[in-house]
């Protein structure tokens, strides 16, 4: 049985920031797989956030319609992210990865079809939401983790870093061209080129071999039933005082201002007098910032105050949703730009910094479930979309927004009253954990 061992770390590197430092996860051929099947999987699901919206817009002309199609993705990753926390603890990683891909291309190939055939109604664009967030709930808790296994817990800030820098990359034009190829062709062409590109990122992960991280539970831990396991990944994480106060910082941001880009559509077109190719653009917009974002955190690997730059992250986020009201009451269509760069920048940065920070206070036995609980903010960005859609039918986007960045402007001030040694305290290194054995499969090479 060959022994799988995760790529160390760069000896001697400085605290410094160093962005070629960072370009060594490149040097992992699975990684490079891994990062490629997430280029083209990010492509298609950015494609599809546009056409989603758009369609349900079209089919109602609802701001609440919009939010609830976004609860429809929402819902079902609220409901099995902890089920797909206990699997990634239990079963092969990259094989649950790769079925949460071929899931989510067949919906979207089912979605042009059923575009083509005239059959789609605003209670079947619910229903597909459904599948899609029940794909990925069950499948994204053990994509991290399969990160951390290739790469190294040392090493995992750049590579998360490098996969949110392929994502945001697909922000500059995956939006832009599924506005484009809406307002020239049809959206069914939108959800075929979705169904290809999951087709090609399914290939990608073929070439990673199964047995990295199948299950790793604590020496000596005998397996128990996957509703006691969800448990104690629950009681894990309130136990800990780090893991508790991180969690809470990423539920307040995901609850409070990540929700403004499931409204985006509307708010273009209702207060901003704009179509399709602008909602695009302002999309791809908040990806220039984002990928800007990546890149600068990939750099910052060894930099020992994240959660102060997670901290001053949100503070900005939350005055960039402010900006986004004011500025583009004030200097229309180009206020929303320059508000969305920055909260592209901005949002992007803190939930990195948070989800490494995450995964380095965790022990590894648990990787699968604290991150399907972090997940949960995933959840709740959509799951909040509806009552605010809602809020925002009745008093408008604007007044929306602003009282949504003051609110969590104001809490991240209160944590870093109540929580000052973790908000401005140095962060230790991270420790490598014992070097899993997994089922019988090609060891890891470089």
């Amino acid at each position: 049985m060959a022994e799988f061992r995760p790529a160390p770390a760069l000896p001697g590197r400085s605290r410094g920031p160093s962005f070629r430092a960072a370009l060594v996860v490149f040097d992992n051929r699975h990684y490079r797989l891994l990062w490629l099947s997430s280029l083209f999987s990010f492509t298609g699901m950015q494609m599809q956030m546009v056409a989603r919206a758009l369609l349900a817009w079209e089919l109602t002309g609802s701001f609440g319609a919009v939010g609830l199609i976004s609860l429809s993705f929402g819902l079902p990753m609220l409901l099995f992210s902890l089920v797909g926390g206990s699997l990634a603890d239990r079963f092969e990683k990259r094989n649950l990865t790769l079925a949460s891909q071929v899931a989510t291309g067949t919906l979207a190939l089912i979605s042009a079809l059923m575009l083509v055939t005239g059959t789609i109604t605003i209670g079947w664009l619910f229903v597909l939401g459904l599948g899609g967030g029940t794909a990925m709930a069950l499948g994204m808790p053990a994509r991290m983790p399969l990160m951390v296994y290739l790469v190294g817990p040392q090493n995992l800030m750049a590579a998360m870093a490098m996969s949110n820098a392929a994502m945001n990359a697909t922000r500059l034009f995956g939006p832009a061209v599924a506005g484009a190829m809406a307002a020239a062709w049809n959206l069914e062409s939108v959800y075929f080129t979705q169904a290809a590109l999951y087709a090609v990122a399914c290939l990608a992960l073929l070439g990673i071999p199964t047995g990295l991280g199948s299950a790793m539970p604590h020496p000596g831990a005998a397996r128990q039933g996957m509703w006691r396991e969800i448990g104690d990944g629950l009681r894990y994480v309130l136990s800990d005082p780090r893991l508790r106060t991180l969690n809470l910082m990423m539920f307040t941001v995901a609850f409070f201002v990540m929700p403004y880009v499931m409204l985006l559509a509307g708010f273009v077109q209702e207060d901003l007098g704009k179509g399709e190719r602008e909602y695009g653009l302002l999309q791809s917009v908040s990806g220039v910032g984002a990928l800007l974002a990546s890149l600068v955190i990939a750099s910052l690997t060894e930099f020992d105050r994240k959660a102060l730059l997670q901290w001053a992250s949100g503070i900005v986020g939350g005055a960039g949703l402010v900006a986004l009201a004011a500025g583009s009451q004030a200097f229309g269509f180009g206020g929303a730009l320059a508000a969305t760069l920055v909260l592209g920048l901005a949002l992007t940065a803190y939930q990195t910094i948070n989800s490494t920070l995450t995964m380095e206070a965790a022990r590894p036995e648990f990787y699968g479930r604290v991150m399907s609980i972090n997940m949960l903010s995933f959840s709740v960005m959509p799951l909040m979309a509806w009552p605010l859609g809602q809020l925002a039918d009745a008093i408008g986007a604007r007044a929306m927004f602003t009282g949504q960045g003051i609110f969590v402007a104001a809490f991240l001030v209160l944590m870093a009253l109540l929580q000052p040694r973790h908000i401005f305290g140095r962060s230790a290194a991270p420790a490598t954990p014992e070097a899993p054995r997994p089922a019988p499969g090609p060891a890891l090479g470089n």
